[in-house]
């Protein structure tokens, strides 16, 4: 019987529209270990439920794992990360001892895909900042020489004056709300993961903020170019987004 539902696990066709959610060999999974936990809990063969839970939770992570190769419909580090989470949050519930390992790949996971996935779309707020900064780490890190960076053309002062030009607070704010527009839009509700990655975002933002500024301190000491908001700024824009949705 397991190894039929394994080999079915393991094959299952991804819906051709799946725009995220739980994935069916998920929720088969999580049914599988739910029955035979109720019937077989006591049962001398325990030793060989085990093996059957280990060889289903190996298909399960083979079925999320595939679909890093799959043509979703929306991003995959979130479909990953909502399925990572929801194993791991039913196997805590479960607490099969045989599991124990799985169920801390599964957290690790989860962590991996959230990190991917708030790094690729905290890209686009402040994209071109953040393209401009990448192009300075990359001079110094070719041996440029800190207080030399801005004599190079594309990363002079007055270059650098227009991209944080382009950043005001009110629409860094903006392209905030419409962040959180969207990922509330594709989210599960049931994982209930949005105010986690939210934060999360928070955290990265203010991580990049910071980074920015140690840049602008290192490598155009003494210019007087300052970004038009600060990390208060950044916190106060996050609250009052949570706070009004």
């Amino acid at each position: 019987c397991q190894g039929t539902l394994c080999k079915e696990i393991e094959e299952a066709k991804m819906p051709s529209k799946m725009k995220g959610g739980i994935l069916p060999s998920v929720s088969r999974f999580e049914e599988f270990v739910t029955f035979s936990e109720g019937v077989f809990r006591t049962a001398r063969r325990r030793g060989e439920l085990d093996k059957a839970h280990l060889r289903l939770a190996g298909s399960v992570f083979s079925s999320i794992n595939s679909l890093s190769s799959a043509n979703l419909k929306v991003n995959t580090d979130m479909v990953m990360m909502e399925n990572f989470h929801h194993v791991h949050c039913f196997l805590c519930q479960k607490e099969i001892h045989c599991l124990e390992g799985k169920k801390r790949e599964a957290k690790q996971r989860y962590s991996e895909h959230m990190e991917k996935y708030v790094i690729k779309y905290l890209g686009q707020p402040l994209e071109k900042l953040n393209q401009f900064f990448e192009g300075v780490k990359a001079r110094v890190a070719q041996g440029v020489k800190e207080e030399e960076v801005s004599f190079q053309l594309a990363y002079s002062k007055q270059e650098l004056r227009k991209v944080i030009d382009k950043y005001p607070g009110k629409e860094v704010k903006r392209a905030l709300e419409t962040l959180y527009r969207k990922i509330h839009k594709y989210l599960s509700p049931e994982e209930n993961l949005l105010p986690v990655v939210w934060h999360a975002m928070e955290q990265e933002l203010i991580r990049q903020y910071q980074e920015f500024e140690d840049l602008i301190q290192r490598c155009y000491a003494g210019s007087g170019i300052a970004m038009d908001f600060t990390t208060e700024d950044l916190l106060s824009y996050f609250n009052s987004i949570t706070l009004s949705n």
